[in-house]
């Protein structure tokens, strides 16, 4: 029997049941989006204000132009793409669309053991930030990363819980996974 305790849909989370497939949809937005955006339309303000009579491309200050870019890519993926995470009983397809970012992979169900999910803490000179992660123990051993970069540790517990219900996986404790 396993062992589930039910966690309920957490925000930005939804999902999908079909006769040989579910697949569970993460909404990217959220109010860091808007920071971020608010932050690149400042960063490429000063950069076009600053550098827009400048004559001649090697007087650019070509790495704020690609940080420019990269942030402002970065902000448009968070306004529009999500992550859909498609289960069967042959293999677990994580997509993030529309937009191309990294992190697609497609494994073999039936090389799962174990799901998990665990807290992933960024630090800086000045702050620290936290993110979750969604993980899979393969039958060989091997820790892969399946999700990451998820808001909250609902996020992680649910789509770790729903993934294991729908393959029929038990529940088993991992160290250094979310309580």
């Amino acid at each position: 029997m396993n062992n589930f305790v039910d966690i309920g849909l957490p925000d930005k989370i939804s999902i999908t049941r079909e006769f040989d497939s579910m697949t569970i949809i993460r909404s990217w937005f959220g109010w860091e989006v808007t920071f971020i955006t608010l932050f690149a339309v400042i960063w490429n303000g000063i950069i076009i204000k600053n550098y827009s009579n400048i004559e001649g491309s090697e007087s650019l200050p070509w790495i704020h132009i690609m940080a420019g870019v990269a942030v402002s890519y970065y902000a448009i993926t968070g306004w529009f793409n999500k992550t859909d995470i498609k289960v069967t009983k042959q293999y677990i397809d994580i997509s993030h669309k529309p937009l191309p970012w990294m992190g697609n992979k497609k494994i073999d169900s039936n090389d799962i053991k174990q799901l998990y999910g665990k807290e992933k803490i960024s630090r800086s000179n000045n702050s620290s930030s936290v993110t979750y992660e969604v993980h899979v123990i393969m039958n060989s051993g091997n820790d892969t990363k399946l999700l990451s970069g998820l808001a909250s540790s609902e996020q992680a517990l649910y789509i770790e819980q729903e993934i294991e219900k729908y393959l029929g996986i038990k529940n088993k404790p991992v160290r250094g996974e979310l309580g």
